[in-house]
């Protein structure tokens, strides 16, 4: 049989009924709404993060002029008492989002990607952002492409090659066409793959349209090259989903037998292993109860402020060097708060270490489930491709944490002593910036399992080949 004799029987077969053509339809609307709803929650953390950096730049703007009029015209300006004091200035704060982070939503609906920095609050609530939104929702998570294909392409191979020679064979049509000359086993590749392709093309045609429409703030040059890493991801995930329907199809069984086998691998390698390994993953590292870690800096933030006084001579025992200005109009308060917000940041910095610890800890833990289920390693380097992973999330917490450490360091013989900044320290003070991991060795950390997988993928695949040289065209 030549090559286009056998494609024009499949798709005659296969792709030219309406249950098929629905269900392509019906796999292609999933995947681009997996993109339209990607790409409204990417846009709607722009327009957070945008909305938030005009606050605060309008909040220093109003802080800066105040300043500027106190440095002319001194005590005769009709300035609020505190104007100058490094303990106003606010910072802005946020996690750049990734060329493709409409892609993958990863945890970003969950964890805080803008925050205000400001020494008036202490670390535990500087993102004490609590969600308003349905409970049931966040649990679920937010949908986007990376899902649809993880949860649907197994599927949707399932559905078109569960019995790529099974139903010829069980009608008793494939012992005729070997009677022709036709071999078993480039026959079943010739179809697997004939079929396998079509469900591919429809995927990235779904994928082009998401990227062509969710581009937002990123160039599509810029969009590119990730979206070749994800369309990678996407084939290597495919493969291993082929080459293990091929090793259940080679076994020469009825075409129920082979479906009802891989749709239990499918709800064991999609939906059981991932769900038990976040169980698993809480249960070996339990994260230190919120509660508790709120009600234990609020009791130490509550006994600071019953010894500011004990506090504020103490540190300036330790720092004989500060000379404060009595004459200021910066109130004590203001001096009082820094200190008592500093003593709460030390205090509590084992309890937000214990956080940090606990979530390396399900990380590493998460990563050992990734070789045995292949949805497991696709979102892990989907998400971490799309720049939504919760390490990241992470870092952007701690380099938050220590740029305003270091800023109360800078600043902080200033506020003790009562003494104003002027208006040219202030501009050369530096924004947050986040520094974040180079997209290569983000991947490079998540690489191994897929690997193994195909390594796994191309093992069924010399095994289905050797098996198909002695398969039977008729029923055994």
């Amino acid at each position: 049989m030549r090559m286009t004799d056998l494609v024009a029987c499949e798709w005659k077969m296969q792709f030219q009924r309406v249950s098929s053509l629905l269900l392509l339809l019906a796999f292609a609307s999933v995947l681009i709404y997996g993109g339209q709803a990607g790409r409204t929650e990417h846009d709607e953390r722009a327009a957070a993060i945008a909305g938030h950096n005009s606050e605060i730049e309008q909040a220093m703007a109003g802080w800066l002029d105040d300043l500027r009029e106190l440095e002319r015209l001194g005590s005769a300006a009709e300035v609020p008492p505190a104007t100058g004091s490094a303990m106003d200035v606010v910072f802005a704060s946020s996690l750049p989002q990734e060329p493709l982070a409409d892609f993958a939503v990863g945890q970003s609906d969950l964890l805080p990607f803008a925050g205000e920095i400001s020494l008036w609050d202490p670390d535990i609530r500087l993102f004490s952002r609590y969600e308003i939104a349905d409970p049931v929702s966040l649990a679920l998570g937010s949908f986007d492409i990376s899902k649809a294909v993880i949860l649907f392409l197994p599927l949707l191979l399932i559905v078109f090659c569960f019995d790529v020679i099974a139903a010829d064979r069980d009608a008793g049509r494939l012992g005729l066409a070997v009677a022709q000359g036709a071999s078993v086993r480039n026959l079943f590749w010739q179809r697997l793959l004939f079929r396998a392709g079509i469900v591919l093309f429809v995927t990235f045609a779904a994928a082009l349209i998401a990227l062509a429409s969710g581009s937002g703030e990123a160039s599509p040059g810029a969009r590119l090259p990730a979206f070749g890493f994800w369309s990678l991801l996407v084939l290597l995930y495919g493969f291993f989903w082929l080459m293990l329907i091929a090793w259940i199809a080679s076994y020469n069984r009825s075409g129920e037998f082979n479906l009802l086998a891989l749709l239990g691998l499918w709800a064991g390698l999609t939906l059981v292993i991932p769900a038990a390994t976040s169980a698993t993953a809480e249960a070996l590292y339990p994260t230190p109860s919120r509660l508790a870690f709120l009600a234990d800096a609020r009791e130490v933030e509550n006994e600071t402020r019953l010894q500011e006084a004990d506090v504020a001579n103490q540190f300036m025992l330790d720092h004989p060097e500060l000379l404060v200005d009595q004459e200021s109009q910066i109130p004590a308060f203001v001096l009082s708060s820094f200190l008592v917000t500093s003593t709460v940041d030390e205090a509590t910095r084992p309890i937000v270490d214990s956080f940090e610890e606990a979530l390396r800890s399900r990380e590493n833990a998460i990563g050992l489930f990734r070789f045995v289920s292949p949805a497991i390693a696709a979102n892990s380097l989907f998400v971490e491709l799309a720049g939504t992973s919760a390490r990241r999330h992470q870092d952007y917490l701690t380099q938050a944490r220590q740029f305003k450490a270091g800023y109360a360091e800078l600043v902080g013989p200033n506020i003790v002593a009562k003494q104003p900044i002027d208006s040219g320290f202030y501009q050369t003070i530096p924004e947050f910036s986040f520094e974040g991991e180079a997209l290569f060795a983000r991947l490079a950390r998540g690489m191994a399992p897929m690997m193994f997988l195909l390594l796994l993928s191309i093992g069924m695949m010399l095994l289905v080949n050797r098996r198909l040289r002695s398969a039977s065209p008729i029923n055994s």
